[in-house]
C-alpha cells in the first residue's frame, strides 16, 4: 500500500505537469505533436494496458523525483545540483522506457489525464496500487 505522502506526491505530479517536458528538452528528446501509436483508441479512450504502463511509470518517476528533491535540497553547489538533475532525468527516462513507453507516449497520456478526470483517477489508482 502506498503511504499518504506518496499518494499526495502522485496526485501533485498529475495536477502539475507531464512527466517532464523539461527532461525531454534538456535531454534532446523533443516530443512531436502526432499521437503515439497505441496510446489511445479511436474514441480517444486510453487502453487499460497503456493506463497500467503509464501508471507504473508515474509511480516510479514520482519516487525518483522525491529521492532527488531531498538530495538537491542538501546540495548548495550549482554543479552538484546540475549533476543530480541529470541523474534524476536519466533515471526517470529509464523508468518510462522500462514500461515499454517513449517519453512522448508517457507525456501524451499524462496531458490527456489533465483534461479527463476519469483517466486521471485510473492512472492514480494504478500508481498507488503498484500495478
Amino acid at each position: 500500500m502506498i503511504d499518504s505522502g506518496r499518494a499526495a506526491l502522485v496526485a501533485a505530479l498529475m495536477a502539475t505537469c507531464a512527466v517532464t517536458p523539461s527532461i525531454a528538452q534538456q535531454s534532446g528528446v523533443v516530443p512531436t505533436p502526432p499521437p503515439a501509436p497505441g496510446a489511445a483508441t479511436q474514441q480517444g479512450q486510453v487502453s487499460d494496458v497503456m493506463v497500467r504502463k503509464v501508471g507504473m511509470a508515474l509511480r516510479q518517476t514520482a519516487t525518483i523525483r522525491q529521492k532527488y528533491a531531498e538530495r538537491m535540497h542538501s546540495q548548495t553547489a550549482p554543479e552538484q545540483q546540475q549533476q543530480l538533475t541529470q541523474q534524476a532525468q536519466s533515471e526517470m527516462m529509464k523508468a518510462i522506457s522500462d514500461q515499454g513507453l517513449s517519453v512522448q507516449q508517457y507525456n501524451q497520456v499524462i496531458q490527456m489525464a489533465q483534461a479527463d478526470p476519469s483517466l486521471k483517477q485510473r492512472l492514480i489508482s494504478v500508481a498507488q496500487s503498484g500495478g
